[in-house]
């Protein structure tokens, strides 16, 4: 007897796509989740004070917005209640000058901007965009094809007759640089280069890796004309949302239920055996929306599998540490830079590519930075309902930090544990935020610190404190994602199967893994199906 057709271990918001694909069609689903709020790395909390509503990780929702999941549910999910709010202030980055550097999603604001730095730099942009316009359609499309599949070689092909030989072999050129390449070759000012370098470093793409150019060469001009997108009273609503929808499907999500092991029979994965002993069976697969780590060290016997992909996996690599500091405001930064900066939803404080750069080094080599480059979203500036009137949220993500600190490159904390030097390390972030706005420290109404130790505590597939599954660089992207042949989310055993950041498109609110998945399970059942209904 089985429990359902299909269980999915984690909630996350791509395991819930591929849980909403397969009880649109009418299997019956069953979604495991150990904590007691379902979203993974999508979970809105009030950590500080009550009332001050704070995405403990995950943000910007504007990839999910894009999605095909979106594209095909989102009008019943805005019924389930997903409420969308558009920051058109997206983001900006600030200088220890007093300065500041904007994108608005207004076109002359934005190209004051560039121009106020460099007239050169405001024709690059220009430019830029034009290019951005030409390609970017097929390049989104391509991030959400299977990889490799032929839908993807029909795109390429499609590139490939609009832009030209020339044109595919300067987007490959583009694919294989470094963002400090990227940022060279199309602009002047450091000031300029700044607002695009901080993008690749969100997928662990420091100034100087290959293959850090593409995407800051998207996300830049997709805000532009977007604008950063929130979910309307946190993210927590989108994924109540999709769980909403879900269970109106006939699925069911099941909180705090902890799975120990992937039950297997002839080398077949055929259910999952809980933290109380229970066993629950799927007919047709586990789907796994885990850190692939977590599949081989706890869920399935590593005798079960091939030691070769054993190997494969224990090699796989985590980018570096995120801390997450969440703060209650008793109103909003004073900005040096500009009144309207805190209106904005993003400001990274880097705040030049050299800093970036040095900043990435301490943290691989295990040393606590002396200035770490800083992500401060604002959301309470663009959805008021996070915050008592008058009051803010502030959402400071901290990138990049060694997850086991063995020095400091100011010689003034001693390398300890995270628990024991988390504070002393969130007064240093405060301190560098408070050299761009002087008055942040007597606004702390509330703090909440969580370290990159924190995170692995809060959800274990952010192995290593890396909040984004897994390095996105280039041994390890697209096909290679999450390693050299399983990049179409399969797993050495039959009926287990894999999804979320750590599989190819990677981290961000994307949906896309979670997509892909379904719809080949769909394409196998449906063949299936056709094959009984031959014989009988």
């Amino acid at each position: 007897m089985y429990d359902a057709d299909f269980i999915i271990i984690g909630s996350g918001h791509n395991g819930l796509t591929t849980a909403l694909m397969l009880a649109r069609e009418g299997y019956k689903v069953l979604v495991l989740e150990r904590s007691k709020l379902p979203g993974g790395a999508a979970k809105t909390s009030e950590v500080t004070i009550k009332g001050f509503r704070h995405d403990l990780f995950a943000t910007n929702i504007g990839l999910f917005l894009g999605s095909p999941i979106y594209k095909e549910m989102g009008k019943q999910l805005h019924e389930k209640g997903l409420e969308v709010v558009i920051a058109d202030k997206p983001f900006a980055s600030a200088f220890p000058d007093g300065d500041v550097a904007r994108v608005y999603m207004d076109k002359q604001k934005t190209l004051n901007e560039f121009a106020r730095q460099s007239l050169k730099d405001a024709e690059s942009w220009k430019q830029l965009l034009a290019y951005f316009e030409q390609v970017s359609p097929y390049l989104m499309s391509l991030s959400q094809k299977e990889m490799p599949s032929w839908p993807l070689v029909r795109e390429v092909y499609k590139l490939y007759r609009n832009v030209g030989r020339d044109g595919v072999l300067d987007l490959v050129k583009m694919l294989l640089s470094t963002s400090r390449q990227f940022t060279e070759s199309w602009f002047e000012s450091e000031k300029i280069k700044s607002l695009f370098i901080p993008w690749g470093f969100h997928l662990d793409y420091a100034p100087d890796v290959a293959g850090g150019a593409m995407f800051p060469f998207l996300e830049v001009p997709l805000d532009y004309k977007n604008g950063m997108a929130l979910a309307k009273g946190g993210i927590s609503n989108m994924i109540n949302a999709m769980v909403s929808l879900l269970e109106s499907m006939g699925g069911k999500v099941e909180l705090g239920r902890q799975v120990e092991q992937i039950l297997l029979e002839n080398g077949r994965a055929v259910g999952v055996i809980l933290g109380d002993g229970q066993k629950v069976y799927a007919q047709h697969a586990v789907i796994a929306n885990i850190h692939p780590s977590q599949l081989i060290e706890k869920l399935v016997p590593v005798e079960a599998l091939p030691s070769i992909y054993v190997q494969k996996v224990r090699k796989f690599q985590n980018g570096p540490g995120t801390m997450m500091i969440h703060m209650a405001l008793d109103g909003p930064l004073e900005w040096n830079a500009s009144e309207d900066l805190s209106q904005f939803c993003y400001v990274h404080i880097c705040p030049y590519t050299s800093d970036v750069a040095q900043t990435y080094t301490d943290a691989l080599n295990q040393r606590l930075p002396a200035s770490p480059m800083l992500v401060i979203g604002q959301q309470s500036a663009v959805d008021s309902s996070r915050a008592p009137k008058g009051k803010h949220t502030l959402w400071v993500q901290v990138r990049a930090l060694p997850y086991r600190p063995k020095s400091d490159a100011l010689d003034l904390i001693h390398p300890d544990t995270w628990e024991n030097i988390k504070e002393c390390y969130a007064e240093r972030v405060i301190d560098k935020i408070s050299h761009y706005a002087p008055d942040i420290k007597q606004k702390i109404l509330s703090a909440c610190t969580m370290s990159p130790a924190d995170l692995v505590k809060e959800n274990p597939n952010l192995v290593g404190g890396d909040s984004v599954g897994g390095s996105h660089q280039l041994q390890q992207n697209y096909l290679f994602r999450p390693i050299p042949g399983r990049s179409k989310y399969d797993t050495p055993i039959e009926g287990l199967y894999l999804v979320g950041a750590s599989t190819w498109p990677g981290a961000g609110l994307n949906a896309t893994s979670g997509y892909l998945l379904a719809k080949r399970l769909l394409r196998k059942n449906f063949k299936r199906k056709k094959q009984l209904e031959s014989v009988h």
